[in-house]
This record gives C-alpha cells, structure tokens and sequence, in this order.
C-alpha cells in the first residue's frame, strides 16, 4: 500500500473517522491494527501470506523483553547479556535476510580469485519491506533503557504500535523510543492546526513523489543503464538528475510520514532539512536522513569512541561509522563505497577544521557569494558520491566517473569508437529545468528562508490559495496510472 495511491488514502480516511471518536487505549489498539493491516497488505502481495508480519512482531517482543528484563536487574551483568540477547537477535535477524547472500557471494568470489573452487550457495530469502527502519527503531529502545535514559513500556501494545506506526513504518523517520513512545502513552488531540499542517505536508510530499521523483526518472535510468552509450554533458545530467530525484523521493516518503501522524496528533523528528543548501559535509549530514545519521552517531560512533580517543582514532571511527551506514542502504560493495566516500569527506573536513567545530557565517549580503561557492562545492561531492549509490556495479559507476572526465561529445562518440549514442530530447532538459524550478519556488526555497517546513500556510492569503493550487493541480495532472514505489522501499 503506497501512499501515492487512491487505496491508501481511502484506508487512512477510514482509519480517521473511527480514530477521532476512540479514547486514548482504543485509539492505540486501531493504530496497532491498522499499522499490522498497511504491512500485511503488501506482505500478503509479495506471496509472502503474512510471515514477515509475524517476523516484525517477533523483533519488537525480543527487544521489549530483553528490556524490561534489563530494568528488573541490578546486576550489571546480567543488565549486558540481555542487551546483547537483543541487539544479537535484532541484527542476527536483519543479518540473516538482508546480508546473508551478499556474503556468500563475496566470499564465493574471493575465493574463486585465490584459484579456489567453493560451490555457489544463496539462501534466496526475499526481503521484508522496511526491515532495516523498524529493527534499528526496536534496538535504540533496547540500549536506552540498558543506558538508564528511559523507562520500558507498560503496555507491550503501546511498545508495538511504536515499532509498528504506519506512517513512518516503511521508510522513516527513525523515531526514537524516548520522543514517540510518551505520544503513544499519552492524550492527543487532533486540532485545526495540526490537520492543516499535516495536509500541507502530505501535499508537499506528494508533490516531491510524484511531479518531481517519479517525472526525473525515466529521463535518468537509460543513462545508468548503459553509461558508455553517453557524452559527458548527458552522464552530469543524470549524476544531476539522480541527485534531486533520491531527495525528492526520499523527502518526499518522510514528508507524507510527518504529515500523516500530524493529523493524527503525533509529532514525528525532521527528517530533512534543505540538505542541498549545506556549505560543508559536516552539515550535510545534520541535514539529510537525520534520524539515520543521527542514530549513527549515537548508537555507533560516541560508543566507538567518537573524537575523544585523539586524531586518528576519530577518523577511524568516522570511517567505520560510514562504511557500515553504507551497507545499511544495501548489500552491495557500491554502497560502502559510498559510505567509504562520505566518511573520507567528513574525516578530510575535521582535519581542515583543526579540531574546531564548523560554525555557519551570520547571515549577510557579503557572505552569500562565499556561501553559494561552499554549498555549490558541497553538492557536487555528494553527487559524485551518487554514482555509486545509482549505479548497478562497480562496472557501470567506472563507466560513468570515465565518460564524465573523458569529456566526450555525441559528434565525437559516433565518429571515432562508432557507438550508438544515447541523447536525452531537448524536452527533457527542459521538464528537468521547470521541475527543479518549481521544487525552489514552492518548497526548498520558502522552506529554507523561513526555517519553517510549512512556511506555505503564513503566506498572504490569495498566494497561498494560489501555491497549494499549484501543488494540488500538477500532482493530478503528472500522476501516473501505476504508482511508483518509493526508492527507500528497498531499504
């Protein structure tokens, strides 16, 4: 169920009108069912009859258990098995169906370089949707209350509808225990202001999804597809391409997520914050996928040591932080290539801070030229760091880093090697002109200089009628008639 789609909003208004005449223990015990309802109709879809929602419930129960197993024990350690009991099943778990035959493929290969001869074995286990979010959402309440900053639910249903809620269930934000747990436990209220906030959100990431993601698309998949059919300047349009549609779609999922627990009274963590207008790495990664970059650095880089073990001791946590945030994403040696990218970005940034901690300049007219120079630099890393995420191999991202640096122009692609060239339509350079435009003008651009995710409702009244128009008549003209899964799905 996708929530790019008719049916998901004819359930979601389903679950709003029974929602708003509920007390507070029924209102959790609909969204606990509705949240295992969204799940298991994709579960059910994908031949799967609903095991992989018993897989998701069996993660949160071993994580609630160890737990309150953890906070009945003064005994420290006792406190440290059952933490380990749940952090080794929660990623024994995640290990087993994502990485599983990554591993074996690796190690099959490995072995075939050194002369060895090992039988091909997968497992060939499917993937269950969103499996990454919830079990690393189930960990963090695990570790805080081993680390005494909170105490366990009292209620396993109210612990299930935090691991489960279903707006952020299959791709984020995620939500730590000690910020949506107390809103599951207490009252809410749905008020004028939190539906109309929430409805903005929705549209602005429908709009995000669905003019400006899924219209980037089919411009930019033939060029990963075959990069050596390319000229330069049509590779930079897909690097460029790629780079808006991943933070159109990705936003886009996290807008709708926040939009959604809004109206429903709940308040979910930023997840994006204009990560483009970043001037260096360092605040790049304050501003994009922040409840993953985020948990990184809480649950893995400070416990590594962080930067209080000297110089090199912290870029090597930086490193690992990232390399193993990168096989987060996939299992795949091109995203901790990826990863490996970023943590050598933000290990050469610290290095050039000298031990300072970056600081933004005060907003002035002679600062913006210097600060357009830094994001504009900034962005460009981060793109060419998305050929990796983008592309199929390490051949095909090879492929496209050459064709790039080569220079090579249409003329010349047909005249010497004799390639058949592949050229976007001058129509596409254009739909991808007015797209990121319109992305600037509507969304980014207010959002940014107001600091404010919903700067659109302070608007004067007919310009605000006339955006959210806007917003509203190009998201049902561009709709397609098959909806387009998000590209964190996959996650």
């Amino acid at each position: 169920m996708l929530f790019n789609s008719f049916v998901f909003w004819g359930f979601f208004a389903a679950v709003l009108a029974l929602y708003g005449v509920l007390t507070l223990r029924w209102q959790n015990r609909l969204l606990l069912a509705a949240s295992l309802f969204f799940y298991g109709w994709w579960d059910v879809r994908a031949g799967c009859q609903g095991r992989f929602i018993g897989l998701m419930v069996l993660v949160a129960l071993a994580n609630h258990g160890a737990a309150l197993r953890i906070a009945a024990s003064g005994d420290e350690t006792v406190r440290r098995r059952w933490l380990a009991i749940g952090v080794a099943f929660s990623l024994g778990v995640l290990g087993l169906f994502k990485y599983c035959d990554f591993f074996l493929d690796s190690f099959q290969r490995a072995c075939g370089s050194l002369g060895w001869e090992v039988p091909a074995w997968k497992l060939n286990l499917i993937l269950p949707l969103g499996i990454s979010f919830y079990t690393f959402q189930a960990l963090s309440y695990t570790i805080d209350v081993y680390r005494r900053h909170m105490e366990p639910a009292g209620r396993t249903e109210d612990f299930l509808l935090f691991v489960t809620f279903f707006p952020q269930l299959v791709a984020g934000p995620i939500e730590r225990a000690s910020h949506l747990l107390p809103q599951v436990q207490s009252p809410r209220r749905m008020t004028w202001e939190g539906w109309s906030r929430g409805a903005l959100l929705c549209l602005i990431g429908l709009f995000k999804k669905i003019v400006v993601a899924d219209s980037l698309a089919p411009l930019i998949e033939p060029i990963f597809r075959q990069p050596e059919l390319c000229s330069s300047w049509t590779l930079l349009f897909g690097v460029y391409g790629f780079s808006i549609q991943i933070y159109a779609d990705f936003s886009g999922y996290s807008d709708i997520a926040r939009g959604l627990a809004c109206i429903l009274g709940f308040e979910l963590m930023e997840n994006f914050n204009q990560p483009y207008f970043s001037t260096n790495i360092t605040e790049f990664w304050r501003r994009w996928h922040i409840s993953l970059s985020t948990w990184l650095r809480d649950y893995l880089y400070i416990p590594l040591g962080g930067n209080r073990l000297g110089t090199l001791r912290t870029y090597a946590n930086l490193m690992l932080t990232m390399l193993l945030g990168g096989l987060w994403h996939g299992a795949n040696w091109t995203f901790v290539t990826w990863g490996g990218l970023h943590g050598l970005y933000l290990a050469a940034h610290k290095w050039m801070l000298g031990g300072k901690k970056p600081v933004a300049p005060a907003p002035s007219r002679g600062h913006l030229p210097v600060a357009f120079l830094k994001a504009l630099a900034t962005f460009h890393l981060v793109a060419l760091t998305w050929i990796f995420f983008r592309a199929e191999s390490f051949s095909k991202a090879w492929s496209c880093l050459q064709g790039i640096a080569a220079l090579r122009t249409e003329k010349w692609m047909s005249r010497t090697a004799g390639l058949p060239v592949y050229k976007p339509d001058s129509d596409d350079f254009e739909t991808a002109a007015w797209l990121l435009v319109a992305l600037w003008l509507l969304v980014d651009g207010p959002q940014h200089r107001s600091k404010d995710h919903t700067a659109l409702l302070k608007w004067r009244f007919p310009w605000r009628v006339a955006a959210i128009s806007a917003l509203a008549i190009w998201i049902l003209v561009t709709r397609r008639a098959e909806n387009v899964p998000f590209i964190y799905f996959q996650f």
